[in-house]
């Protein structure tokens, strides 16, 4: 007899804005979440002690409902979904095995799965999607992937491609009726396998190189939070959970300056204070666990600049004369770019909102508002991060 064991499986729903698209009848995502309940209702129908999570993945991944067995519980949770953007498939991936590997510490000898339910229209990093999927297989994740519409590469995996790596099941769906009748196989029980314990002592030492892969970016706030914060009625969530304060310590900012919030669990926190935190880490420099939640998650490595030691003001005269000669060229930052900046002026320490010009030092990749190029350029002449004399290209 195959062994047969209880199931974890994440549910990953792509909630990008291609998926309001109508060529599925009423629309994409209709159809998703009607097969999203028909995959519950037949999942818990073979095994009442199978758990079921769900997660969204657009711009935003987030997770809408952790393990259940209830039914009602898991599709009232479907109400949550919020569209945005392109879906981030190597994100979706990791927060899903993320939740799986917190599981597999508690309980072993369950079997993980993630489905991943999506269109075409999906955002990779391909060399980050390939580690992410090693890990999967070296874990025993089966991922299976249910697409709509057309099939798309992403370098050398296809979203079939990452089923079979994996020993999961795919299929592709041109139709509604096809979608809904076709999920009910996805629903069916796997045979467990042997698989990599990388929990065990003797890879400690491999587990943190690996593992670190599967870390998650911090959410920044949307326009509208920041607009919020900055006029003053949206007190409560503009708090850092880790200094308990509006104003970061180590940069003196706001925190719609430089907030950020855990994609797990929500809380907020300043990038220098996670920078800080981070520096305890036994991952990478950047790589840090949530201190709520102990969520893996990624620093952008600019927010590394925050925490340098207060000194270094001190010092600036210094490395402006020793840099004295050398010439950086600004390099205008398309408009379109401007939202995909993760750090803060280093003249004036504000975030970008798309209201200036930003441009960036070739020398040292530090970026400025327009008006406060401008007065830097008027007052020093040169980087005030790294000292170089100012070319504007």
């Amino acid at each position: 007899m195959p062994d047969i064991k209880i199931e974890d499986t994440v549910i990953l729903l792509d909630t990008s804005r291609s998926m309001l698209r109508k060529d599925f009848k009423p629309s994409r995502l209709a159809a998703e979440l009607q097969t999203v309940r028909n995959f519950i209702l037949s999942k818990l129908s073979i095994d009442m002690k199978d758990r079921i999570s769900i997660i969204s993945f657009g711009d935003i991944t987030k997770r809408l409902i952790d393990f259940a067995i209830d039914a009602d519980k898991l599709i009232a949770s479907l109400k949550k979904i919020q569209i945005s953007g392109k879906g981030i498939l190597h994100e979706g991936i990791a927060f899903a095995l993320q939740v799986l590997v917190q599981e597999m510490r508690k309980i072993g000898g369950k079997t993980s799965r993630i489905l991943i339910i999506t269109d075409s229209t999906l955002e990779v990093d391909v060399n980050r999607l390939e580690k992410i999927i090693k890990i999967a297989k070296g874990l025993g994740v089966y991922i299976d992937t249910c697409q709509l519409g057309g099939i798309q590469q992403h370098g050398k995996l296809s979203l079939k491609r990452i089923a079979q790596l994996t020993r999961g099941e795919y299929d592709h769906f041109n139709n509604s009726k096809e979608l809904l009748d076709g999920i009910k196989v996805f629903a069916s029980k796997k045979e467990v396998r042997t698989t990599s314990d990388y929990f065990s002592p003797e890879k400690k030492e491999n587990m943190a190189p690996l593992v670190s892969e599967i870390a998650l970016p911090l959410r920044k706030p949307a326009v509208l939070e920041i607009r919020l914060m900055m006029s003053g009625k949206n007190r409560t969530q503009e708090k850092c959970h880790i200094c308990h304060s509006v104003k970061a310590p180590a940069t003196g900012s706001e925190f719609y300056t430089e907030g950020r919030y855990c994609p797990s669990c929500d809380r907020a926190m300043h990038l220098s204070c996670a920078a800080m935190w981070a520096k305890k880490t036994e991952y990478k420099e950047n790589v840090f666990r949530c201190p709520f939640c102990f969520f893996l998650l990624e620093l952008p490595r600019a927010a590394l600049k925050l925490v340098k030691e207060k000194d270094e003001e001190s010092q600036e005269i210094r490395i402006l004369e020793e840099e004295r000669g050398k010439e950086s060229k600004m390099l205008f930052i398309p408009d379109k770019d401007i939202d995909q900046i993760d750090a803060s002026c280093s003249y004036c320490h504000n975030i970008f909102l798309g209201d200036y010009h930003v441009y960036q030092c070739d020398k040292c990749g530090s970026y400025y508002h327009q008006p406060c190029l401008e007065k830097m350029k008027n007052e020093i002449n040169a980087c005030r991060y790294c000292g170089a004399r100012i070319v504007v290209d």
